[in-house]
């Protein structure tokens, strides 16, 4: 495509263009030119990329019904995309949370640790359920309460949406550390999957503050 033909092109079509792209893609076009700038900005590009079903999700938020979630819907799609890149919503009982993916905008789930099942996790001999106020400012949860390991010699952490192999924990941009457990593929609607994080050497183990278990598309 050459700058003429860019010229006389209607906007409309420079957004449809760029719609069957990719969001880095699009923030890239948005260089090009102002007319790419603006088709690339537009709702009908970033609504697009936005999941098919985000208003329901949206809906579905904790804080549904309220001023917030409101002001979400008043948001350009856009604005949106990376609000919710940026700034998860709780869903349900304020146990899980939904953000999307900011490369790609797939959806990425988070099940906090009331969600999981843990080893002794109601023994407060063992475990101590915490609320997220009381950790540092730069490593405060989006869930209301985290779980903090006190003694224990074995550790079982699982839930069912898989095993921790030996990677190391990295330190995230939030100040948390996370592992991966690892990676699977469904390839039927339905199916379920076991993550299960699990220490078992006898040697005993403390200090461990778990927010959650996340999954997203890789």
């Amino acid at each position: 495509m050459d700058v003429t033909t860019v010229d006389v092109m209607p906007e409309e079509c420079i957004a449809t263009i760029i719609s069957f792209t990719s969001p880095r893609e699009a923030c890239r076009d948005s260089l090009v030119s102002r007319i790419f700038a603006s088709a690339a900005g537009s709702d009908l590009v970033w609504e697009r990329f936005l999941p098919p079903d985000y208003q329901q999700i949206i809906s579905e938020s904790v804080s549904s019904g309220s001023s917030a979630s409101s002001s979400l819907n008043n948001l350009s799609k856009k604005d949106l995309y990376f609000h919710l890149c940026d700034n998860p919503i709780l869903l349900g009982n304020g146990n899980r949370s939904f953000a999307i993916d900011k490369l790609s905008g797939k959806k990425c789930y988070m099940l906090g640790a009331r969600e999981l099942s843990i080893v002794w996790g109601d023994n407060p001999q063992y475990w101590r359920w915490i609320s997220s106020a009381e950790l540092p400012v730069l490593a405060q949860s989006r869930f209301s309460e985290v779980a903090l390991l006190l003694d224990v010699c074995w550790l079982e952490i699982r839930d069912t949406p898989g095993g921790h192999d030996g990677r190391l924990p990295r330190k995230r941009e939030d100040k948390w550390f996370e592992i991966e457990f690892g990676e699977f593929f469904s390839g039927q609607v339905g199916s379920l999957v076991e993550m299960h994080l699990l220490g078992t050497a006898g040697n005993w183990k403390s200090g461990l503050v778990v927010h959650g278990i996340e999954l997203r598309p890789k």
